[in-house]
């Protein structure tokens, strides 16, 4: 992955930050071999600096083995590291009708294919890894399950992306004991659970480790829509400490505590007594829970600033201990969601006979015709 010229426009923190995440992406490629598809490996290096003369090789592989989509996900997120764009931009023309078909393909058979498996994985954030943020996070992971060869399934988007997704934010500076992250898988993995966490742990840079693994049934719902209260711990030195206890007094004796974010924010004031609740110190630290419904997005270093009077950037020490969770209910309403092969085999008898509805099965050497 290389480094384009200098953009005086991007502030350099922000370049720095960006120089440290393709330094993490470049450390976990060397940390054992590359297991995704060879025709996209191919991809990325003729896109990195190969030959035009391999254009027609490279599309002719993609082709065959049907990842004319992954293909094309994976010009859209190279472009910006690519010093020469025209292969990019003509393998991304000629990959074009491939993919739309592919996607069309897909999208008609999406509630038919019981072959996706949702996992939803657990992990640590600390020490090296402190500073990446949601972002870094997601770029992370998807490089870790794109080394191991773990095909993530697209959405069915116009431009589809594969189904990697963040479950609660996090931002740089904090650390947590337990984030969830949700990851749609192709097929179900032939190997055991610790054998993959122990793959993708050997990946990921120092700070991060995945240590819990779950198989969910597709309709299960997200992790941010059933998140109810975060629960927190602000580890600080006996000099800030003195300092931030007056402010916890002050804060755990008032009834409101109203927080002008600005206009452009609200023009009513956050009340951050019904944002912050459970304060108490610990040997720890600090411990305190923060409501997520409405508030979810509220960034705790920001929530505390605004309590204390501190710069956000200046609060260290702060991690996410755990996160209270709604029941799913989606979870115990099976017959619901779970799409039925034999309510559509009836469907096309109802409609009255001779029906012409043709499943294809990809694995399949012959289509399955119902009616």
């Amino acid at each position: 992955m290389s480094n384009r010229a200098s953009h005086p426009e991007i502030p350099a923190e922000a370049l720095a930050r960006r120089s440290r995440l393709m330094a993490a992406l470049r450390r976990m490629e060397m940390a054992g071999p590359n297991r995704e598809p060879a025709c996209l490996q191919a991809l990325r290096d003729l896109l990195v600096g190969g030959a035009p003369a391999e254009l027609d090789l490279v599309l002719e592989a993609i082709s065959h083995e049907g990842l004319a989509e992954e293909a094309g996900e994976r010009i859209r997120s190279l472009r910006p590291e690519v010093e020469n764009l025209e292969p990019a931009n003509i393998l991304a023309t000629r990959l074009a009708p491939l993919a739309t078909a592919a996607r069309l393909r897909r999208t008609a058979r999406w509630q038919l294919d019981n072959r996706r498996t949702l996992i939803r994985f657990t992990y640590v954030k600390g020490g090296d890894a402190l500073d990446f943020d949601d972002g870094d996070l997601h770029a992370l992971f998807l490089h870790a399950f794109r080394l191991e060869g773990l095909g993530l399934a697209l959405d069915l988007g116009k431009r589809p992306r594969p189904l990697l997704t963040i479950g609660l934010p996090l931002s740089a500076g904090i650390g947590s004991r337990g984030e969830s992250m949700d990851a749609v898988l192709k097929r179900e993995p032939a190997e055991e659970a610790a054998d993959l966490m122990a793959r993708l742990n050997l990946r990921l840079p120092e700070g991060l480790r995945i240590d819990q693994w779950t198989m969910l049934p597709g309709y299960a719902t997200a992790p941010s829509d059933l998140a109810l209260r975060s629960h927190w711990v602000w580890a600080m030195d006996p000099v800030l400490r003195a300092q931030v206890g007056p402010g916890v007094t002050a804060f755990l004796a008032a009834s409101i505590w109203p927080w002008e974010r600005g206009p452009e924010k609200s023009e009513t004031p956050l009340d951050l007594r019904r944002v912050i609740s459970g304060m108490e110190w610990t040997d720890e630290g600090l411990c305190f829970d923060t409501g997520m419904g409405l508030q979810k997005a509220v960034n705790p270093l920001k929530l505390l600033g605004a309590v204390f009077g501190l710069e956000p950037a200046s609060i260290t020490g702060l991690v996410r201990t755990g996160v209270d969770f709604d029941p799913d209910p989606r979870l115990g309403q099976a017959d619901r969601f779970e799409p039925k092969l034999k309510n559509m085999y009836e469907d096309a008898v109802l409609l009255g006979g001779g029906s012409n509805i043709v499943l294809v099965d990809e694995d399949d050497d012959e289509p399955t015709i119902l009616g």
